[in-house]
């Protein structure tokens, strides 16, 4: 009986993933060509970032865009390293870089999307793109991104893969293209159920028209609740790009604690993504079980070698044609590590939201579920 189960559920999670391969197969609609320049604003939240920051903020300073109709607005959250100095370097060198040290909160915000809040408020741009102090856009990125918006798009969020070099690395590449090519699929199919605060752009009409950060129920995933926030009055659509044009690197966690506690934050953001988004996280949950525990159960283990090769051959596919876009195929190398690493996180992920404690993120601590939000302890 155990053996019929396990192959239902691997048929019926392989039938998802092909759905979700059909979505993104289908053509994007994008603007070829820009018939006017708008006025940009990147927006970037720092706090700490001495190892990251310059090159971040080079690559943005250097995207193909009219510098007299980009500006760059750098949120200093706190940093006590050298975060301040370094920004001030590169800001002598280019006038349309703004710095704003953010030391007090607004409307009770917490964390990164109080800082958010606040540089949003000072920017001049049409248009409001965010990354992480952490990521290097491409050159193509904003003129990218702007391709895939219409008179009726307000917000689209990108893929950001992870920088490799080592096997743990690799790893994480891999699972960021599945789980944002799985949200873009989703969000073409129905509607949103994820996005990437690191590679979003949305309307600054569109923030007004929501309320902003400051009208937002706290969230540990803010670029989320901000992404629903633009879409769910129905006035505005959105896009999920899917294209080298609009790629950004972000660099990887660097040890097991850092993955989890990302890990941790991920999935506590993710119980607000509603039904749909539980029930698309529930057919691999499923069946990642029940693999798991297919030693102690199964009968014929030409049973688990069917489930196995199934999944490793279907989750191949959806990376292959994701990844074939980013011209990034090299990755599947770490195809095996990464499946191994994901049939254990999936199973494990629940019991962390919920049993973990305490979550971690950028030298702060978040404590407690209540009505899906995150309470930050002081």
């Amino acid at each position: 009986m155990f053996d019929l189960i396990l192959i239902f559920s691997a048929i019926f999670y392989a039938g998802e993933i092909i759905l979700f391969l059909l979505a993104l197969s289908k053509k994007e609609k994008k603007h070829k060509h820009i018939a006017s320049f708008p006025n940009v604003s990147v927006v970037v939240a720092a706090r700490n970032e001495e190892e990251n920051i310059e090159r971040c903020l080079r690559s943005i300073l250097q995207v193909d865009y009219p510098a007299d109709k980009l500006e760059v607005v750098v949120a200093d959250d706190g940093s006590t390293d050298r975060t301040p100095e370094i920004i001030s370097k590169i800001k002598q060198e280019h006038n349309n870089l703004k710095v704003i040290r953010i030391e007090s909160q607004i409307n009770n915000l917490k964390g990164k999307a109080n800082a958010l809040a606040q540089a949003i408020a000072q920017t001049n741009g049409e248009f409001i793109f965010l990354t992480d102090a952490d990521c290097e856009v491409p050159r193509t990125w904003i003129k990218g991104m702007l391709r895939h918006f219409d008179e009726k798009t307000g917000v689209a969020s990108g893929v950001t893969i992870i920088e490799t070099g080592k096997i743990f690395y690799g790893m994480q590449s891999l699972d960021w293209a599945f789980l944002l090519s799985v949200a873009a699929a989703v969000g073409r199919l129905f509607k949103p159920v994820a996005c990437i605060g690191n590679n979003m752009a949305f309307r600054k009409e569109a923030y007004i028209e929501c309320g902003g950060y400051q009208n937002l129920k706290f969230s540990i995933t803010e670029d989320f609740a901000l992404f629903k926030a633009i879409t769910e009055n129905g006035k505005w659509g959105y896009a999920f790009p899917v294209d080298l044009e609009t790629l950004v690197i972000s660099k990887p966690v660097k040890t097991l604690k850092e993955l989890y506690h990302q890990k941790k934050r991920w999935g506590t953001g993710g119980l607000d993504t509603g039904l749909l988004g539980i029930a698309v996280m529930s057919g691999g949950f499923i069946f990642h079980l029940l693999l798991i525990l297919s030693p102690l159960l199964i009968e014929k283990i030409s049973s688990l070698l069917i489930s196995l090769v199934l999944k490793f051959f279907i989750d191949g596919a959806f990376l292959f044609k994701t990844l074939r876009k980013f011209k990034k195929t090299s990755l599947l190398k770490y195809l095996p590590f990464f499946e191994l690493y994901y049939i254990i996180y999936v199973v494990v992920l629940p019991f962390v939201v919920f049993f973990g404690g305490k979550t971690v993120w950028k030298d702060r601590k978040y404590k407690g579920l209540k009505n899906l939000q995150i309470i930050e302890m002081d």
